[in-house]
Order: structure tokens, then sequence, then C-alpha cells
């Protein structure tokens, strides 16, 4: 299935595929994700890069044992959701509740679909959207990466300056 910038079969984990960080990209693969009070939410296991694009989509997070039964539980979160600290190895995800990590589907390698990536985008939802709406809209597909969850500019400026 393919739409204008979204290639849902296509995505593929970063260390299975030839993709090459390019300057300012961080090898993140394994640092710690913190929320912004600075607790441990999980590690970095890998990113899900989109080929056809050549594009970062979602941090691969293995979470920690958040006392909500999501231990061990691999989660796909958007990449423009989270930053890199300011000076050391971390990456920071801001704004992500328990009740929404629970929500989010376990990531399981090489099925992620457009029903995924819905899925991901009903549990993370916009913040300015959940305040307006009980549900989220649907989604323009052609237009799903265009919107700031998508923002990998904003992830790799340190410090989210």
């Amino acid at each position: 299935m393919e739409n204008q910038g979204n290639t849902y079969s296509q995505l593929l984990e970063l260390a299975n595929s030839d993709y090459k960080l390019t300057a300012g990209e961080a090898d993140i693969k394994g640092w710690t994700v913190q929320n912004e009070a600075g607790a441990s939410i999980g590690k970095v296991r890998d990113l899900l890069f989109d080929p056809q694009n050549n594009a970062v989509r979602y941090l691969i997070i293995d979470l920690d044992d958040l006392g909500v039964d999501l231990e061990s539980k691999g989660v796909l979160i958007p990449i423009g959701l989270a930053h890199l600290h300011d000076h050391d190895d971390i990456v920071i995800l801001p704004n992500i509740h328990t009740d929404q990590f629970k929500a989010l589907p376990y990531y399981v390698s090489g099925e992620v679909d457009q029903s995924t990536e819905d899925e991901i985008r009903d549990a993370i939802g916009s913040p300015a959207a959940l305040r307006m709406e009980e549900t989220i809209i649907e989604m323009d597909q052609n237009s799903f990466y265009n919107h700031h969850h998508f923002d990998r500019a904003k992830f790799y400026r340190r410090g989210n300056k």
C-alpha cells in the first residue's frame, strides 16, 4: 500500500537497512529515554526508517517496567515527539502519559502498516486536538507524515531549542 509519503510496507529498522546517518544525526541506539522530569522510560532499540523518502519516522523504544503492565513492551514513538538532551546521550520524551504508553500497540518487526500507524496516532494524539475533541478525526493519509509528530529537525535539536 502506498500513498504520497506513506510507504507502509517499506518501513525498515535502521539496523536492517543500508541507511547511513548524515551529519547532525546521532546514532541513538541503546540510549536511555527519559521523561521531562528525568525519570527513565526505557531504551532506544532502533529507529524505523522509510527508505523511499530517506526519512526516519519512528523511535523503537523498549519500555522499562513502569509499574503498569508495560514491562518489556516495545513501542513506536514518532520521531518529532522526542528530542535529544542538551549535553548527555539521552533522548527526552516529554508529554507522554502512562495511559498513552498502555494504549500504544506492541511493536512487531515487519508488521507496521496503516492500521498500526493509526493506532499510534490515536494513542498519542495531538495535545491540542485531545483538548478540543473526544476522538481524533481521521487523518488524510496523503499527508500523514506532514504532521509535527514526524518533524525530524525538532528531534535532532539538542534541548529542543
